[in-house]
């Protein structure tokens, strides 16, 4: 072989190495993570292990090597007026502070009871650019959580570890669906899958959990709550999640909306591990779109302000008894 070909060997070997260093967890169900895997990753460089629990059960005991989420990040993506882009700035700052960059490979876990909310860090890191083509950064889910991590022998720490702070960028993604898009999917004129996570009761309006009830038209109904075991909160196999899932094609624009993106960040991780590409969290969610009038709405129900209001007086009418 030339010296010149093999120089064109070595860069096609360096490019390729480059992609898959930023493409670790690129494939479907690589992205969920076992305990073998995350014991191999402890300790070393460009790996950040984030710890989705409380400040007071993190200092109370975590995986060796997890950094904490600040107080106010728990709040960030169930609070709409924290969601604006004025707040990314500080996010990034968070995110840089906690030892995450643009080319960290992260791991993210909590308590399993909490689903809901643990995929929240998953989702708001691939709507920031990580598992993309643009960015080094990666994302992970390690599904067994704190209770996973025991029962495999593995041990805790209540010592917070030394970080050493990194430079993180968020880049313009499509992993966030706004009303606009919504709305054209629920009207025909755009080609996509709403999933709905809701309960049942939620979607068919008996449920009000905003200004109005019922759900956005076009919209299928799969709760979220059928993507893991009752008992353990652990999510359940690929081959029995692909059965739910079996009528939305892989190749499609998928949106998925709960009442304020928690559940809906759920359901995104077990689309993104099933293999699905182009999929996105409307996380406005019910909670806005039920609210706002101008939007459409099937098996449109109201909130029942009266009777609200009755068992406000009714509360009020104990309590004065009980003086």
């Amino acid at each position: 072989m030339n010296s010149g070909a093999l120089k064109s060997v070595v860069i096609m070997v360096v490019v390729v190495a480059a992609g898959l260093c930023g493409q670790v967890f690129a494939a479907g169900n690589d992205l969920v993570v076992d305990t073998a895997f995350l014991k191999d990753k402890i300790g070393k460089p460009g790996w950040v292990l984030v710890d989705m629990r409380s400040t007071e059960d993190y200092s109370q005991g975590h995986i060796p090597g997890a950094v904490g989420v600040p107080a106010w990040v728990s709040k960030a993506f169930a609070d709409d007026t924290k969601r604006q882009a004025s707040s990314i700035p500080r996010m990034e700052r968070t995110l840089s502070e906690m030892g995450i960059g643009n080319d960290s490979h992260v791991i993210v876990y909590g308590d399993p009871r909490n689903t809901h909310w643990n995929a929240v860090a998953f989702w708001a890191l691939e709507l920031f650019g990580c598992n993309s083509t643009s960015m080094k950064c990666t994302v992970g889910y390690f599904d067994g959580g704190v209770d996973g991590w025991k029962a495999d022998g593995g041990t805790l720490d209540q010592t917070a570890p030394a970080v050493k702070p990194a430079k993180f960028k968020a880049i313009e993604s499509k992993r966030r669906a706004k009303a606009d898009e919504v709305v054209r999917i629920s009207q025909g004129k755009s080609k996509a899958v709403i999933i709905d996570v809701r309960t049942p009761g939620e979607y068919a309006g008996t449920d009000v959990r905003s200004l109005r009830g019922g759900h956005i038209p076009r919209a299928v109904n799969i709760d979220y709550a059928k993507n893991f075991d009752p008992a353990t909160f652990r999510m359940l196999p690929l081959d029995q999640l692909q059965s739910i899932y079996k009528d939305v094609p892989k190749n499609s624009r998928v949106i998925v909306h709960c009442q304020t993106g928690q559940r809906g960040s759920y359901t995104y991780l077990v689309l993104r591990a099933l293999g699905y590409q182009n999929v996105a969290n409307y996380d406005d969610g019910w909670r806005v779109y039920g609210s706002d009038l101008k939007l459409p709405v099937e098996d449109e129900t109201w909130y029942d302000f009266n009777k609200v209001n009755g068992a406000v007086k009714a509360v009020k009418e104990m309590q004065e008894k009980m003086k």
